[in-house]
Parts: structure tokens; C-alpha cells; sequence
């Protein structure tokens, strides 16, 4: 299915305001801002989405293994192949841990038949399932990519991309906040973090 966004949106609204001009009703005008807006804003949506491994676009799926169409050649070290999923925008882990695996274009390549379960940043076509910070960091990505066009000072620009990565970094630490504290490194959670207790780990 094609990235294309809906008719009207408050997030491509939003960054015309951000470049202080008049925002536009929807992507459906005629003007050559909705024009430029429809055609970078699945560009800005998609870069934010890969930026981090967020909550509220993770997803599951069981992959089963796909015939490989000619003149796909296979590869002897990873001789299984898996169709990644079409809404797949960034895959994130593939269990069980223990499978080696690489993605080459389309295809999830691995060293057992499977089936696979996966985890993958997926991409969402309704805005209204975003969060607000998130939409405001995509705001400022597509203002970011539509300003050399519409915007002539360089100054007012990297501003536009210096307040966007803030409020990226914004949204990834409200995102964070979003599962149960736990250990990554195999210990028990009730072990000290002071200093010493990391020096001789």
C-alpha cells in the first residue's frame, strides 16, 4: 500500500504555520504548497518513525517463509526467506534471539525455516492515532524539507531543523516512559547502580 497521507492534515498545517505562512485546508488544493506538502509529507512521517523505536507504532507478526521468486538467488548461510511486512518502517527484533538474519530490499533472509516472529516500527496512516509531541517533531521535519523552497533566509531554516531534533528528543523521552522499568544487562533489578557496582560488572 502506498504512504499516501490523508486528504486533510493538521500536522502538514502546522509546518506551513512553523515557516510562518498561511497554513493549507488540505492536500487536495490546487496550490503548489499542498502540492509540495503531499509529496514530502511521507518523507517527514517516515524519517521520524525510524528515529526510534516508538511505543505507539510497535507492532508483532508471525512471518511464515516465503518461495523466493527468480532471479533471487539464495543464500547458503541464510537459506530462509520471509516477506517483510508492507507497513514494516524499521524492523526491530526477530525472536527467537537466537536466529541470524539480515533484510536484503524486501526480503527478511534467516538460518531457520521458522515460522518468525517479529517486532517492527509500523507506519500509521491515521494522524489522529499520533501523539501530539510526535506530531509536532513531523511538523517540523516537513517544514524542514519544504523551507529551501518557501523560506529564503538560511537563518530561519536551520532554526526550523534545530527546534524539529529538539522536539524529536522531546518526544522520544515522553515515549520512553511508556513500559515498566527493567534491567538490560541480566542482573537483578534490586542491584545497586552506583558507581562502584558498574566499574565491576
Amino acid at each position: 500500500m502506498p504512504e499516501t497521507p490523508i486528504a486533510a492534515s493538521s500536522i502538514a498545517a502546522q509546518a506551513f504555520r512553523f515557516m510562518e505562512m498561511g497554513p493549507i485546508s488540505s492536500f487536495q488544493d490546487d496550490s503548489e504548497q499542498a502540492q509540495d506538502a503531499l509529496q514530502q509529507y511521507p518523507v517527514a512521517l517516515r524519517s521520524c518513525l525510524e528515529a526510534c523505536d516508538w511505543s505507539f507504532a510497535s507492532t508483532y507478526r508471525q512471518l511464515s517463509e516465503a518461495a523466493l521468486e527468480a532471479p533471487q538467488i539464495v543464500d547458503p548461510a541464510l537459506p530462509f526467506a520471509f516477506l517483510v511486512p508492507a507497513d514494516c518502517v524499521r524492523l526491530r527484533e526477530v525472536q527467537p534471539v537466537t536466529v541470524r538474519w539480515r533484510i536484503d530490499g524486501l526480503t527478511l533472509r534467516a538460518d531457520v525455516a521458522g515460522p518468525l516472529t517479529v517486532r517492527y516500527t509500523a507506519r500509521i496512516e491515521n494522524e489522529a492515532q499520533l501523539p501530539a509531541t510526535f506530531q509536532t517533531a513531523v511538523s517540523y521535519r516537513l517544514a524542514t524539507l519544504l523551507a529551501p523552497r518557501w523560506m529564503a533566509t538560511r537563518t530561519k531554516i536551520a532554526d526550523l531543523a534545530t527546534a524539529g531534533q529538539q522536539t524529536l528528543q522531546d518526544a522520544e523521552r515522553i515515549d520512553a516512559r511508556s513500559a515498566s522499568s527493567a534491567r538490560y544487562d541480566g542482573r537483578d533489578a534490586r542491584w545497586s547502580d552506583d558507581w562502584v557496582a558498574g566499574a565491576t560488572w
